[in-house]
Protein backbone atom coordinates (compact mmCIF):
# COMPACT_ATOMS: atom_id res chain seq x y z
CA UNK A 1 0.00 0.00 0.00
CA UNK A 2 1.69 3.02 -1.10
CA UNK A 3 1.84 6.02 1.68
CA UNK A 4 1.46 9.60 0.82
CA UNK A 5 3.85 11.78 3.49
CA UNK A 6 2.22 15.57 3.61
CA UNK A 7 4.29 17.91 2.15
CA UNK A 8 4.88 21.32 4.28
CA UNK A 9 4.84 24.35 2.71
CA UNK A 10 8.04 26.55 3.02
CA UNK A 11 7.55 29.32 5.59
CA UNK A 12 8.28 32.78 3.51
CA UNK A 13 11.06 35.64 5.16
CA UNK A 14 8.78 37.38 7.18
CA UNK A 15 7.65 34.26 9.19
CA UNK A 16 11.39 33.63 9.60
CA UNK A 17 12.34 37.83 10.12
CA UNK A 18 9.13 37.46 13.19
CA UNK A 19 10.26 34.72 14.48
CA UNK A 20 14.07 36.35 14.97
CA UNK A 21 12.26 39.56 15.67
CA UNK A 22 10.82 37.62 18.89
CA UNK A 23 13.50 35.61 20.19
CA UNK A 24 15.89 38.30 20.24
CA UNK A 25 13.70 40.45 22.06
CA UNK A 26 12.87 38.00 24.79
CA UNK A 27 16.68 37.36 25.13
CA UNK A 28 17.20 41.45 24.92
CA UNK A 29 14.28 41.68 27.73
CA UNK A 30 15.51 38.86 29.66
CA UNK A 31 19.21 40.46 29.98
CA UNK A 32 17.65 43.99 30.80
CA UNK A 33 15.88 42.42 33.49
CA UNK A 34 18.21 40.24 35.18
CA UNK A 35 20.81 44.04 34.48
CA UNK A 36 18.08 45.66 36.37
CA UNK A 37 18.00 42.85 38.99
CA UNK A 38 21.63 43.28 39.20
CA UNK A 39 21.47 47.19 39.96
CA UNK A 40 18.78 46.84 42.50
CA UNK A 41 20.86 43.86 44.37
CA UNK A 42 23.96 46.57 44.44
CA UNK A 43 21.90 49.52 44.97
CA UNK A 44 20.50 47.97 47.99
CA UNK A 45 24.06 46.60 49.39
CA UNK A 46 25.49 50.50 48.87
CA UNK A 47 22.91 51.72 51.02
CA UNK A 48 23.19 48.91 53.72
CA UNK A 49 27.16 49.82 53.12
CA UNK A 50 26.70 53.82 53.57
CA UNK A 51 24.72 52.94 56.49
CA UNK A 52 27.46 51.05 58.32
CA UNK A 53 30.05 53.83 57.24
CA UNK A 54 27.99 56.38 58.97
CA UNK A 55 27.48 53.91 61.92
CA UNK A 56 31.76 53.31 61.99
CA UNK A 57 32.47 57.18 61.39
CA UNK A 58 29.92 58.19 64.25
CA UNK A 59 31.54 55.66 66.80
CA UNK A 60 34.80 57.35 65.30
CA UNK A 61 33.57 60.86 66.37
CA UNK A 62 32.17 60.05 69.57
CA UNK A 63 35.78 58.83 70.99
CA UNK A 64 37.51 61.11 69.56
CA UNK A 65 35.76 63.84 71.40
CA UNK A 66 35.73 61.24 74.73
CA UNK A 67 39.94 61.95 74.28
CA UNK A 68 39.51 65.33 73.53
CA UNK A 69 37.40 66.14 76.55
CA UNK A 70 40.27 66.83 78.71
CA UNK A 71 42.38 68.39 76.52
CA UNK A 72 42.71 71.91 78.22
CA UNK A 73 43.02 70.37 81.69
CA UNK A 74 46.30 68.40 80.79
CA UNK A 75 47.69 70.90 78.68
CA UNK A 76 47.54 73.03 81.57
CA UNK A 77 49.07 70.30 84.19
CA UNK A 78 51.52 69.76 81.43
CA UNK A 79 51.91 74.45 81.89
CA UNK A 80 52.41 73.77 85.66
CA UNK A 81 55.31 71.08 85.74
CA UNK A 82 57.22 72.87 82.65
CA UNK A 83 56.85 76.15 84.39
CA UNK A 84 57.82 74.39 87.89
CA UNK A 85 61.13 72.48 86.58
CA UNK A 86 61.82 75.46 84.37
CA UNK A 87 61.78 77.91 87.27
CA UNK A 88 63.61 75.18 89.80
CA UNK A 89 66.63 74.94 87.52
CA UNK A 90 66.71 78.71 87.30
CA UNK A 91 67.09 78.92 90.84
CA UNK A 92 63.96 81.18 90.74
CA UNK A 93 62.09 79.08 93.64
CA UNK A 94 62.80 76.88 96.25
CA UNK A 95 61.66 72.94 96.28
CA UNK A 96 59.00 73.50 98.57
CA UNK A 97 57.31 76.01 96.03
CA UNK A 98 58.23 73.37 93.38
CA UNK A 99 56.31 70.41 95.50
CA UNK A 100 53.23 72.71 95.87
CA UNK A 101 52.56 73.22 92.41
CA UNK A 102 53.07 69.98 91.15
CA UNK A 103 50.77 68.55 93.59
CA UNK A 104 48.30 71.33 92.59
CA UNK A 105 48.09 69.61 89.15
CA UNK A 106 44.59 68.23 88.41
CA UNK A 107 45.49 65.90 85.46
CA UNK A 108 48.44 65.06 82.75
CA UNK A 109 48.36 63.66 79.59
CA UNK A 110 47.10 60.01 79.97
CA UNK A 111 48.26 59.15 76.65
CA UNK A 112 45.30 57.34 75.91
CA UNK A 113 45.14 56.58 72.10
CA UNK A 114 42.62 56.26 69.47
CA UNK A 115 41.75 53.12 67.31
CA UNK A 116 39.64 54.00 64.03
CA UNK A 117 36.72 51.52 63.15
CA UNK A 118 37.28 50.53 59.83
CA UNK A 119 35.74 47.26 59.36
CA UNK A 120 33.19 48.44 56.81
CA UNK A 121 35.78 50.52 54.65
CA UNK A 122 37.72 46.92 54.74
CA UNK A 123 34.71 44.58 53.83
CA UNK A 124 33.68 46.90 50.98
CA UNK A 125 37.32 46.57 49.53
CA UNK A 126 37.82 43.10 49.88
CA UNK A 127 34.08 42.58 48.19
CA UNK A 128 34.35 44.79 45.20
CA UNK A 129 31.46 47.20 46.35
CA UNK A 130 34.13 50.49 46.50
CA UNK A 131 33.98 50.44 42.83
CA UNK A 132 30.61 50.84 42.98
CA UNK A 133 30.82 54.39 45.14
CA UNK A 134 30.11 56.87 41.94
CA UNK A 135 31.09 60.08 44.42
CA UNK A 136 34.51 60.92 43.21
CA UNK A 137 34.84 63.19 46.12
CA UNK A 138 34.03 60.43 48.64
CA UNK A 139 35.99 57.97 47.10
CA UNK A 140 38.43 60.26 47.50
CA UNK A 141 37.63 61.62 51.03
CA UNK A 142 37.26 57.62 52.13
CA UNK A 143 40.89 56.62 51.01
CA UNK A 144 42.59 59.67 52.69
CA UNK A 145 40.43 58.93 56.15
CA UNK A 146 40.62 55.22 56.00
CA UNK A 147 44.45 55.03 54.58
CA UNK A 148 46.61 58.07 54.77
CA UNK A 149 45.34 58.85 57.79
CA UNK A 150 44.68 55.26 59.56
CA UNK A 151 48.83 54.81 58.79
CA UNK A 152 49.30 57.91 60.50
CA UNK A 153 46.99 57.06 63.52
CA UNK A 154 48.74 53.78 64.28
CA UNK A 155 52.32 55.06 63.44
CA UNK A 156 51.34 58.05 66.24
CA UNK A 157 49.57 55.84 68.45
CA UNK A 158 52.60 53.68 68.60
CA UNK A 159 54.98 56.81 69.21
CA UNK A 160 52.62 57.89 71.93
CA UNK A 161 52.14 54.67 74.07
CA UNK A 162 55.86 54.19 74.15
CA UNK A 163 56.70 57.97 74.90
CA UNK A 164 53.93 57.73 77.43
CA UNK A 165 55.32 55.16 79.07
CA UNK A 166 58.84 55.67 79.25
CA UNK A 167 57.97 59.43 80.67
CA UNK A 168 55.77 58.20 83.83
CA UNK A 169 57.81 55.16 84.39
CA UNK A 170 61.10 56.19 83.71
CA UNK A 171 61.52 59.75 83.17
CA UNK A 172 58.95 61.36 85.85
CA UNK A 173 57.71 58.54 87.89
CA UNK A 174 56.43 60.84 90.65
CA UNK A 175 52.97 61.25 89.68
CA UNK A 176 52.64 57.22 88.90
CA UNK A 177 51.87 55.92 92.17
CA UNK A 178 49.43 58.85 93.35
CA UNK A 179 47.36 57.74 89.85
CA UNK A 180 47.69 54.25 91.37
CA UNK A 181 45.89 54.96 94.23
CA UNK A 182 43.12 57.05 92.32
CA UNK A 183 42.80 53.67 90.07
CA UNK A 184 42.24 51.70 93.98
CA UNK A 185 39.65 54.14 95.00
CA UNK A 186 37.61 53.27 91.51
CA UNK A 187 38.55 49.40 91.83
CA UNK A 188 37.85 48.99 95.48
CA UNK A 189 38.19 45.59 97.80
CA UNK A 190 39.24 44.62 100.99
CA UNK A 191 42.59 45.24 100.37
CA UNK A 192 44.34 48.51 100.64
CA UNK A 193 46.97 50.38 101.93
CA UNK A 194 47.13 51.64 105.24
CA UNK A 195 45.74 55.34 105.65
CA UNK A 196 49.29 57.03 105.52
CA UNK A 197 49.42 55.94 101.84
CA UNK A 198 46.18 55.09 100.54
CA UNK A 199 44.53 58.49 99.38
CA UNK A 200 45.85 60.24 96.50
CA UNK A 201 46.70 63.41 98.56
CA UNK A 202 48.55 61.46 101.30
CA UNK A 203 50.29 59.25 99.02
CA UNK A 204 51.41 62.62 96.53
CA UNK A 205 52.58 64.27 99.67
CA UNK A 206 54.86 61.16 101.18
CA UNK A 207 56.03 61.21 97.26
CA UNK A 208 56.72 64.28 96.90
CA UNK A 209 58.99 64.43 100.26
CA UNK A 210 61.12 61.07 99.10
CA UNK A 211 64.87 62.43 98.00
CA UNK A 212 64.28 60.61 94.89
CA UNK A 213 61.54 63.57 93.88
CA UNK A 214 63.66 66.23 94.43
CA UNK A 215 67.07 64.37 92.32
CA UNK A 216 64.36 63.82 89.01
CA UNK A 217 63.25 67.26 89.34
CA UNK A 218 66.67 68.48 89.82
CA UNK A 219 68.37 66.67 86.83
CA UNK A 220 68.28 69.25 84.20
CA UNK A 221 67.66 66.35 81.48
CA UNK A 222 64.31 66.51 83.71
CA UNK A 223 63.43 68.98 81.63
CA UNK A 224 64.07 68.31 78.26
CA UNK A 225 61.97 64.92 78.66
CA UNK A 226 59.07 66.59 80.07
CA UNK A 227 59.66 69.16 77.14
CA UNK A 228 60.05 65.51 75.06
CA UNK A 229 57.04 64.27 75.90
CA UNK A 230 54.70 67.53 75.76
CA UNK A 231 56.04 67.87 72.43
CA UNK A 232 54.53 64.39 71.69
CA UNK A 233 51.62 65.51 73.49
CA UNK A 234 50.71 68.07 71.33
CA UNK A 235 51.58 66.33 67.83
CA UNK A 236 48.84 63.74 69.04
CA UNK A 237 46.48 66.48 69.59
CA UNK A 238 47.02 67.99 66.60
CA UNK A 239 46.40 64.77 64.71
CA UNK A 240 43.11 64.01 66.39
CA UNK A 241 41.74 67.23 65.20
CA UNK A 242 42.95 66.53 61.76
CA UNK A 243 40.56 63.24 62.20
CA UNK A 244 37.92 64.84 63.24
CA UNK A 245 37.97 67.44 60.72
CA UNK A 246 37.99 64.73 58.08
CA UNK A 247 35.45 62.72 60.18
CA UNK A 248 32.62 65.19 60.28
CA UNK A 249 33.78 66.19 56.31
CA UNK A 250 33.18 62.31 55.79
CA UNK A 251 29.50 62.04 57.77
CA UNK A 252 28.89 64.68 55.69
CA UNK A 253 29.19 63.45 52.02
CA UNK A 254 27.73 60.25 52.95
CA UNK A 255 24.56 61.33 54.16
CA UNK A 256 24.39 62.58 51.11
CA UNK A 257 24.68 59.99 49.61
CA UNK A 258 21.66 58.23 51.45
Amino acid sequence: MEVHHAHHKPKNWKEYITEFVMLFAAVTLGFFAENYREHKIIDHRMEENYQALLQDLRQDSARIKELQTDNILERKGMMILLEAVYQYQDNLVNWEQVKNRIASIEKLPSYQTFFMNNTTFKNMQSSGMLSYVSNKDLRKELSFYYEVLFKKLLDNNALYDDDGRKFYNDQFPITQPTNNRKIDSLIGGPDQLTARYRTSKANRDFILNLPIAKAIVQDPLTLFKVESFYLRFCVYRRLLMTLEEQNQKLIEIVRQQQ
